[in-house]
């Protein structure tokens, strides 16, 4: 296959990536919402393709530390364009059918998302292939391959500069303390999110009533947590203002009109209360597209929300004018994350109404 072994001058990027706990797992649920065989996060240089972590199912042959000859790669490309490539299947696809990379690793499809760091420098790909073709192209796919491409990224920024600040703080015993509390903090914001995605996935697997519908629940879900995680991107993983988590997971279905009536104080979340409110309203705004206020031409939806001076926190979602409301046989996923996983993160409690005037949701705690 022409691999070799990496030389030590890139040994550090090998082991920055060995040492992001979420790494395996990413790579598992790459294998398993793809049904590929073999995954891997690469370092892409000008001059060298090196495998920094890899799941190999299918006897592929490529360990950590191993290297591709460059110009053999596809990963190649997509460092000169910064842009993914996705291929179902080689043998009926016009543009890579002749593409001798292919040919000369034994793949049928492929898929292949860059990883570029917040500077716009190009740290390498994340990937996978599989001999037999599959289906990748859709919306559930490459939105999860977006994400763990982002988390990887910003996840690599954030080690390189406390390496940085580790060197130039040598000498103070506080660069010790300031080392021990980052680390703790990064691997909590990564655990904490590729939890929430692996419960995405696995809960629409066990939810659905067909892989289809499980594909499709999963890709949304994933989204909204995309979308909220840009917002927490921007703010350093910091802070969230609701505003912006509620336009941002409200946004799919605005449709320029006013169906939705959104009112209350400036309020900023954690992280966590970010994307999981983000996930609550992605909930309840589908089944409201479904079967409520937006599956109509005059459904309303009033969403608001209120902080005392003591810090109690209140969201109120309500729906009006839609079609008559009647309660759900059976309670599924979302129903669970909106009345118990998100209240959650807020201390607190909810309730989730099936009102005949229209779906009711409240949620008060504490931020």
């Amino acid at each position: 296959m022409g691999m070799n072994r990496v030389l030590d001058d890139h040994q550090a990027d090998i082991d920055l990536v060995a040492g992001i706990p979420a790494v395996p797992s990413i790579l598992d649920v790459v294998c398993r919402t793809t049904g590929m065989g073999f995954a891997a996060i690469a370092r892409v240089t000008e001059q060298r393709w090196i495998a920094c972590s890899t799941r190999d199912d299918i006897g592929f042959g490529l360990m950590p530390g191993a290297e591709l000859q460059l110009d053999t790669t596809i990963c190649n490309e997509i460092r000169g364009n910064r842009e993914p490539v996705i291929i179902e299947d080689v043998a009926e696809d016009a543009t890579w059918c002749r593409h001798h990379t292919p040919a000369r690793y034994g793949f049928r499809s492929y898929i292949s998302f860059p990883i570029v760091l917040a500077d716009g420098s190009f740290f390498g790909t994340l990937c996978a292939i599989d001999p037999a073709p599959r289906q990748v192209s859709s919306i559930e796919i490459t939105s999860t391959f977006k994400l763990f491409a982002e988390l990887l990224a910003f996840h690599i920024d954030a080690t390189r500069k406390l390496t940085e600040s580790q060197r130039l703080l040598d000498e103070r015993r506080e660069a010790d303390r300031r080392q021990r509390v980052l680390q703790r903090e990064l691997a909590h914001r990564m655990k904490n999110t590729l939890a929430m995605v692996q419960a995405v996935v696995t809960q629409s697997l066990r939810n659905a009533a067909s892989l289809e519908e499980a594909a499709h629940s999963a890709g949304e879900r994933i989204e909204a947590l995309g979308r909220a995680q840009d917002m927490l991107t921007e703010s350093n993983w910091e802070t969230a203002d609701i505003r912006d988590v509620v336009k941002a997971a409200i946004g799919p279905h605005l449709d320029g009109g006013s169906r939705f009536e959104v009112a209350g104080p400036g309020v900023d979340l954690s992280a966590q209360q970010g994307m999981g409110l983000a996930l609550a309203i992605h909930e309840l705004a589908t089944n409201a597209a479904k079967y409520g206020a937006l599956s109509n031409e005059n459904g309303h939806i009033r969403v608001t929300w209120d902080l005392s001076a003591e810090g109690a926190f209140g969201f109120h979602w309500t729906e009006a004018n839609g079609p008559p409301v009647a309660p759900p046989t059976r309670r599924g996923f979302g129903t669970r994350l909106t009345e118990r996983v998100v209240p959650t993160y807020f201390q607190g409690k909810a309730s989730l109404n099936y009102e005949p005037a229209g779906v009711v949701y409240h949620l008060s705690g504490v931020l």
